[in-house]
């Protein structure tokens, strides 16, 4: 009875129609999986780039705060460079503890550097993230009366330059036949010098100089 069935012409044209039907599914099954691959990678890439837009919006507007806010504060970064400057500047600040000592109505008996920082060569650049804080001690001896001695440490400590005192020596000492006071200060000047450490793995940058 199946032969029968399978000999008649609807059962032919049935069983060629779903033979047909099956083999355009499993090629378009082919034809259309590359496709549904593509549309995979494209809408994930569209996500990842959404995100990405998000992150550059985020700091798009954290730059826009940031620029408010340093054109609040650009006024004071030309101070903040002359209290700490990029370069020792050694000879500045030996000349502004004499002037404060002069004005403080003391005689300076001494005024030494064991050591004066070299100033670095102006045409080569280098960056502020190669750089390290550094400080040079200077020793400036003083006699007069103790008042006077205390002010005058104020007054270096208020100074736009940043003068440190770190140590204060009293002593009494003998001038003309009569007993003084005697101060041994210690000031310490900083300021940024090139970091060996860091200069070594990269290479400065040498400013063309105009003739």
């Amino acid at each position: 009875m199946l032969m029968q069935f399978y000999d008649r012409p609807i059962a032919k044209v049935s069983l060629e129609l779903f033979f047909t039907v099956s083999a355009v599914i499993v090629f378009a099954l082919f034809a259309i999986r590359p496709t549904m691959q593509t549309m995979g990678k494209l809408i994930k890439e569209l996500d990842d780039k959404k995100m990405l837009n998000q992150k550059l919006a985020q700091k798009v507007a954290a730059l826009s705060t940031a620029q408010s806010q340093f054109g609040t504060i650009m006024e004071r970064v030309s101070i903040l460079d002359q209290a700490i400057p990029l370069s020792p500047k050694f000879e500045q600040a030996l000349l502004i503890i004499e002037k404060v000592a002069s004005e403080s109505q003391l005689t300076i008996i001494n005024l030494q550097a064991k050591e004066v920082p070299k100033e670095p060569d102006p045409t080569v650049y280098i960056p502020f993230n190669q750089t390290s804080r550094t400080t040079r001690p200077i020793v400036l001896t003083v006699t007069g009366d103790y008042p006077a001695i205390r002010q005058l440490i104020e007054n270096l400590q208020s100074q736009r330059r940043a003068l440190i005192v770190d140590t204060v020596v009293f002593s009494i000492t003998e001038q003309r036949g009569r007993k003084v006071l005697q101060a041994t200060i210690t000031v310490n000047v900083p300021f940024y010098s090139p970091d060996q450490a860091k200069t070594a793995i990269s290479t400065p940058v040498t400013i063309p100089t105009t003739p």
